[in-house]
């Protein structure tokens, strides 16, 4: 099987624990990219950002496996100026998705009732003068992670449901099927051997530290509770007049 990941901590967690190296086939993205890619590798199975569906709506996507956050762990963190009352502009930086574009104005109204502007940041590092929202493994090497605001812990404010950040899909409904039935017993397989995959990672002690405090709050398990998850998200965006109509995802 070829997967097609994004390249973060969470992917690697994922990688560690559930998919053999030596059978399977790993390629890795930018994020934003790797819906694009399924175009052309139709038997892949890629982890895509969850709001890439409502552009790629032919895509089967797995009942049984996603990379969920119900905490303070998270892909993304919003991270204000020190001081900062008032503010009109968010930089979005880093390994940037459609999730983070999207949510953002939706939380900086819903939650700070404020019309925001969305900019992108192509700067090598931040100028921390401004409001940024960090997407990807920067945030554990650029930035002081417990002081932003995880992106997950919004979005369940909003939705009442647990952040399902990215989802498994592909063109191809046999392939997904395979990749489902790797994951039978997804919960008992992910367990306390984390913490010797984070103590390897190339991340200062204080934000494996962080990892480390906050893993449970990190799980790949779809549910019942997760697909309506899924569903809010799309209601949300609908809701927001993102996109004209409501539409059913095939799970499988």
């Amino acid at each position: 099987m070829k997967l097609i990941l994004p390249k973060n901590i969470y992917t690697s967690l994922f990688v560690n624990y559930f998919i053999n190296t030596d059978k399977n086939e790993i390629n890795y993205k930018e994020s934003s990219l790797i819906a694009k890619e399924l175009e052309s590798n139709t038997s892949a199975v890629a982890l895509i950002p969850t709001l890439d569906l409502i552009n790629n709506r032919n895509l089967f996507v797995s009942s049984k496996a996603a990379v969920i956050m119900n905490g303070a762990l998270c892909n993304s963190y919003i991270y204000f100026k020190e001081g900062e009352k008032e503010f009109e502009r968010i930089y979005l930086r880093g390994d940037v998705t459609l999730n983070e574009v999207l949510l953002s104005r939706i939380i900086f109204s819903e939650l700070f009732s404020k019309e925001i502007e969305v900019v992108l940041d192509p700067s090598q590092t931040p100028d921390k003068e401004k409001d940024f929202i960090a997407a990807g493994n920067e945030n554990f090497n650029l930035w002081d992670v417990e002081k932003g605001i995880s992106l997950a812990e919004e979005v369940s404010e909003l939705i009442d449901y647990p952040y399902v950040n990215f989802v498994f899909a592909s063109q191809d409904r046999d392939s997904i099927e395979e990749f489902n039935s790797l994951f039978t017993s997804i919960n008992e397989k992910f367990g306390d051997s984390e913490i010797k995959i984070i103590d390897s990672l190339n991340l200062s002690f204080k934000a494996k530290s962080f990892l480390e405090d906050n893993i449970n709050s990190l799980y790949f398990n779809l549910t019942e509770d997760e697909i309506n998850a899924i569903k809010e998200m799309i209601k949300l965006i609908y809701y927001h007049g993102i996109i004209d109509d409501i539409f059913d995802i095939k799970f499988v």
